[in-house]
């Protein structure tokens, strides 16, 4: 093989990399890829996916300018998508769930309705703080455009307030 030679293969090769690159979308993306949101490039460090009787949704764990936000995204009727952060574990919330999923809850002066509970298997890919093959509990509240998620991660309580967003906000962009 010449140089000339070498150098067309490897540019072949660089073409079939590109080709392979599959566009993302809520239900595709990979650690490592980046979204942005808001002017603001996060990063996938982590993604959990959830099984529910055939049914899977996803949380991405992502990571940009120092803070930790988790992008929900679930099709069952419609795309839902909601930006998620975590309630400090001091909040009162955590005491009042700890008791179970009552039907409404009062956070922030507003009141959530709660809209689902069930128990899910997990599987998981990178940085999440949980294990594939763990089970979790999980009870949905919504106020409008505002979402509370609470996961019960065996004796271990995380609750997360969230905003619905349109997909239209968001960019994405392939990881290495």
């Amino acid at each position: 093989m010449g140089f000339l030679d070498f150098l067309k293969s490897d540019s072949n090769s660089n073409k079939n990399k590109v080709s392979e690159v599959k566009a993302r979308n809520p239900f595709n993306l990979r650690v490592g890829d980046i979204i942005e949101y808001d002017l603001v490039e996060y990063e996938v460090i982590g993604k959990i996916i959830y099984e529910e009787g055939g049914y899977e949704w996803y949380d991405y764990h992502l990571l940009g300018n120092g803070k930790h936000l988790w992008l929900f995204a679930e099709e069952d009727d419609q795309i839902s998508l909601v930006l998620f952060n975590k309630i400090p574990n001091a909040n009162k919330l955590y005491a009042e769930l700890q008791r179970g999923h009552p039907a409404t809850i009062n956070f922030d002066g507003k009141q959530y309705s709660l809209v689902e509970e069930g128990e899910a298997n997990i599987n998981v890919i990178g940085k999440v703080g949980a294990k594939t093959g763990q089970r979790v509990k999980y009870a949905d509240y919504r106020c409008n455009n505002q979402w509370i998620s609470v996961e019960e991660w065996g004796n271990e309580l995380e609750i997360n307030v969230g905003t619905r967003i349109k997909e239209s906000l968001l960019e994405y962009y392939p990881g290495e």
